[in-house]
């Protein structure tokens, strides 16, 4: 930093002798910070009133969601950006709340479903996490409107999806890799392996072929709030 004054009596003294300006320093070019390790872009206004909903919802279920991210080495904002995408915390479902269902479409029998509806009522898509009556025993007989026995399977899946997926002949950077879980977690591992072995985008076979984008989106706008 130049001392007050002498840097005008070198200009003042310059100008006199040359009769033209000191040229000024170079200056260094503009450095911009990187983001932080496992940071998300999101289109979402930080205020965006509809998360801000959500947010507060999350949040009931905060302890839940730290203790289950410790268990299976998943940061809480993917898994709330997982409950966004998938129920919006609950107020997306009927009744609102962790005991509400979702997925009211009709579908053929699948799974371990070969009744044309589900027999204790309509809804395939069961609790916080959403999941599915077809595909999961724990949808069918287990606590899924519990908040913590729903959150902690959610956690079950994407962590066998994790193994499953590792196994494949392929090879995914940490990136990728995170993608394909959350993929999976939609779409199925199989699908989802399927998928990067024809060259396709991990999402190729979700629903709206943009479920793990979709949530690295929301799980970015929960990070803006404080959620890693």
């Amino acid at each position: 930093m130049d001392l007050p004054g002498k840097r005008s009596a070198a200009l003042s003294w310059f100008q006199r002798l040359f009769g033209k300006k000191l040229p000024e320093p170079e200056r260094e070019p503009e450095r911009h910070p990187k983001p932080p390790a496992g940071s998300f872009p999101t289109t979402y206004d930080r205020n965006n009133k509809t998360m801000l909903k959500q947010l507060k919802e999350a949040k009931k279920y905060k302890h839940i969601i730290e203790d289950a991210s410790r268990r299976y080495d998943i940061l809480p904002s993917v898994l709330c950006g997982i409950g966004s995408r998938e129920s919006q915390w609950g107020l997306g479902l009927k009744p609102s709340g962790p005991e509400g269902r979702g997925d009211f479409a009709r579908r053929r029998p699948r799974g371990q479903r070969h009744s044309p509806e589900p027999p204790d009522g309509p809804g395939y898509g069961r609790g916080l996490l959403q999941i599915d009556y077809d595909w999961h025993e724990m949808a069918r007989t287990g606590k899924w409107y519990v908040p913590r026995e729903n959150v902690m399977y959610g956690c079950t899946v994407l962590n066998n999806a994790r193994k499953f997926l590792k196994r494949q002949p392929f090879r995914l950077n940490e990136d990728q890799m995170l993608r394909a879980i959350i993929a999976a977690y939609n779409g199925g591992a199989t699908a989802t392996a399927n998928a990067i072995k024809a060259g396709q985008d991990i999402d190729a076979n979700t629903t709206g072929k943009d479920y793990s984008k979709e949530v690295l989106n929301r799980s970015g706008w929960f990070q803006l709030h404080g959620w890693q």
